[in-house]
């Protein structure tokens, strides 16, 4: 075993003598022998395979209804947020639908709007060309209405 000064020597002391000594400083830092610093621990083994380990009930009861209350408590906290986060997500669904509808419908107007202008009367001639001619006033022809006609000119 080694002694508090040698100890303290091979720490910290004679790194200090050797900084002092490369500046120039003769100086020895190193403290006195301090009385009764020569003694030794003695480490007796201990032999605990005789022991037997005594079994509380009460504190394995205690254990056992503190996890018992942390599972309930935390089923409980659960069951008090998830409706809310039930809500929370149906609620971004349903603005996430009322954006595709109109994102949809903006969608029908402009097909609508393009199929009006396709079936112009300028462009519904420029398209047929020399093969579409315009009827007669005379040459039309109107079917008779039927027996169970409900509204007729007539």
């Amino acid at each position: 075993m080694t002694t508090l000064s040698a100890l303290w020597d091979w720490l910290a002391a004679s790194k200090a003598v050797s900084g002092s000594a490369a500046n120039g400083g003769d100086t020895d830092f190193r403290l006195r022998t301090l009385p009764r610093e020569e003694i030794h621990v003695y480490v007796k083994p201990i032999d605990n395979t005789k022991v037997v380990m005594l079994v509380d009930k009460k504190d394995w009861a205690a254990s056992l209804g503190m996890a018992g209350g942390v599972v309930v408590a935390s089923l409980l906290l659960i069951a008090l947020l998830l409706p809310g986060g039930f809500n929370l997500l149906a609620s971004h669904r349903m603005e996430q639908l009322k954006n595709e509808r109109e994102m949809l419908v903006n969608e029908l107007r402009d097909l609508r709007s393009q199929e009006a202008e396709m079936r112009s009367p300028q462009n519904l001639e420029q398209w047929a060309g020399e093969r579409f001619s315009t009827p007669q006033a005379a040459s039309v022809v109107f079917a008779p209405p039927t027996k169970g006609t409900v509204a007729s000119l007539r």
